[in-house]
């Protein structure tokens, strides 16, 4: 799907079946992030296809895909960071690298919410972790840790947020 706006001759087209094939195997996986991101919020799939589906058709231009991916994916920086290879050159999204996504935001609120000492405790982890660029093993460990006594689902909505390996 996003391939159609690579066709454009943006910044993932190139020259060459090979490229081209790169092409399409970095839209195969950009949709398994994007699936796996939004697998269970279905109507952010069916709006993203619609964009795609609304580009491919023309009945938007590239500047109208950008504006709704930029809004769907809102706080979602590795998307929006994947969808710019896609994109012609000068239509790039610009990321902010320091903006967590809402959901990181909920769950922060949610933990705050069901055990003060926890949630003190998890915000020294995370900017441990951040400060002293702590491994993704020891921060599941120390969060997986602080979490598995009393507060089990908690750890997994956390994992969720952890970059894929």
């Amino acid at each position: 799907m996003a391939g159609g706006v690579a066709a454009e001759g943006g910044g993932g087209g190139g020259e060459g079946s090979t490229s081209s094939e790169a092409t399409i195997n970095a839209a195969e996986r950009y949709m398994k992030a994007v699936m796996e991101t939004f697998g269970d919020q279905e109507e952010k799939l069916v709006m993203f296809r619609e964009i795609m589906n609304d580009f491919r058709t023309e009945r938007t231009d590239i500047a109208g895909v950008v504006g709704r991916v930029k809004e769907l994916f809102k706080g979602h920086n590795n998307l929006i960071e994947g969808f710019n290879f896609f994109l012609p050159k000068g239509y790039e999204i610009t990321v902010y690298k320091h903006q967590p996504p809402p959901e990181a935001l909920d769950f922060i609120r949610l933990v705050k919410e069901r055990d003060e000492s926890v949630y003190r405790r998890f915000m020294d982890v995370i900017f441990r972790y951040q400060r002293e660029h702590m491994d993704l093993i020891k921060l599941c460990r120390e969060v997986g840790a602080l979490f598995s006594e009393d507060h089990p689902d908690l750890f997994v909505k956390f994992i969720r947020f952890l970059p894929p390996t």
